[in-house]
Order: C-alpha cells, then sequence, then structure tokens
C-alpha cells in the first residue's frame, strides 16, 4: 500500500472511530437548500392556513333540494319552488300561507322590524305607491321578527294597512334564507322575495353589498323589479 492510500486509510479509522464522515460538498450545498425550503414552507403556513380558517366570516352550506343559494342568508335561488309555511295577518287573523303567496302576485319583504325605523319607513312608503304595485298585479306582504303586540304597536305608529307576520321565532326568514347576513346574525338584512305562480320570480337583499342599505326608494325598487 502506498504512503497515500495508508494516510487515507487511516483518517477514514480515526473519523469513523469518532462518529465523522466526508461528505462532498455538492450534498451539503443540496441539504441546506432542502432545509431553508422548508423553514420557508413552514413560517408560509402559519400565515396561510389561519388566513383560510378565518378569512371569511360567513359560513356558506349547501341545502340540497331546497332552492337555497349557497351562502347562508343570500335567500332563495330564483325559478326555486315557495317553501310550505303557514301564517296569518296580525292584524286581521287572515290566513298567509305558500299556497296563498303563489296564488297572486306578491312581494314577500323581510326585515329588522321595530328596532329599524327606516325598515318600516320602507313598508308605509311602499304602501303609498299602492297604484303602481297594484298595476304590476303585486300585493306585498311584510314579515318582521317581532312579537304580535310589538308588530301592532309598530302598525298603528306607522298607520301600515297591508298584511303583516309576525316572525317572532325566525321559521319563516329561516324558510326563506334571509337570516346570516344583517346587522344580526338573528335577523333577516332588508330583502325582497317576488312569488309568482309558486316559484321564486326575484330576489334581492338591499343589505348586501353594493347598496348597504335599510331603505331602498320605492322608485328605485319598482325599476329593479321591472328589470
Amino acid at each position: 500500500m502506498s504512503g497515500k492510500k495508508a494516510k487515507a486509510a487511516r483518517r477514514a479509522t480515526r473519523d469513523a472511530a469518532h462518529g465523522r464522515t466526508h461528505t462532498s460538498p455538492r450534498v451539503e450545498s443540496w441539504k441546506a437548500v432542502l432545509i431553508t425550503l422548508a423553514v420557508i414552507a413552514v413560517i408560509g403556513g402559519s400565515f396561510v392556513v389561519p388566513k383560510l380558517l378565518n378569512g371569511s366570516s360567513t359560513s356558506r352550506v349547501t341545502h340540497a333540494g331546497m332552492g337555497m343559494n349557497e351562502e347562508v342568508g343570500t335567500g332563495l335561488t330564483i325559478g326555486a319552488q315557495v317553501p310550505a309555511f303557514s301564517e296569518v295577518d296580525v292584524e286581521t287573523g287572515q290566513p298567509i300561507s305558500s299556497k296563498t303567496v303563489s296564488a297572486q302576485r306578491t312581494l314577500l319583504f323581510f326585515s329588522e322590524g321595530i328596532m329599524c325605523q327606516a325598515c318600516f319607513e320602507q313598508i308605509k312608503d311602499l304602501e303609498q305607491m299602492g297604484a303602481e304595485l297594484r298595476a304590476r298585479g303585486i300585493r306585498l306582504v311584510s314579515i318582521t321578527p317581532d312579537s304580535p303586540a310589538e308588530l301592532k304597536q309598530a302598525i298603528a305608529q306607522y298607520g301600515i294597512e297591508g298584511p303583516m307576520i309576525s316572525d317572532v321565532d325566525r321559521s319563516m326568514s329561516k324558510t326563506f334564507n334571509t337570516l346570516g347576513l344583517g346587522m344580526h346574525a338573528d335577523t333577516p338584512g332588508h330583502a325582497f322575495a317576488l312569488i309568482e305562480n309558486g316559484t321564486v320570480r326575484w330576489y334581492h337583499d338591499y343589505w348586501l353589498p353594493p347598496e348597504r342599505s335599510m331603505y331602498v326608494d320605492p322608485k328605485q325598487l319598482l325599476a329593479d323589479l321591472d328589470a
């Protein structure tokens, strides 16, 4: 064995005894790159994952077969069948149901109720446009989450004449998927649903972008309906 080979053999024996091995500079370089990439991935994940989990404040669920939009609170899809419900007009006691609103072109108005003065101004102003609504064959029915007693007081205060439904248990608002995107999670926004021949012909919540309003000019509403 040559002197060089003998020297190399002794070095290998010494390194093995101390648990050391020699790795080429190229392999060491690749290891450093991989470690760096792994660190970057971990740091990036710490920002991205929470964003994915918390980036949306609105729940998204699928309501199979119920005609609801995927996003909670965005109403029923156009062309959906009117879901079954049975309520009464708080003033007259007359029944208002999925059958009665399907028998006549009906505009359902879901609002926050007595906590929203603008909502009752909306009802009153729409009633003053009664001739225009009748010309379109439309009957207005308002739905609020107030108790019958509270709603009767508001009806007297604002001089409202049209039918109003007390949806204190939110059952009708839930059925029409109007809860979740209003100013409060347990109240509707400012939503209108036009019912014709048993189906939803038009739906719009004016509290959602871009309007973000708890009052819409009645002329604008009629223009939107006609469009």
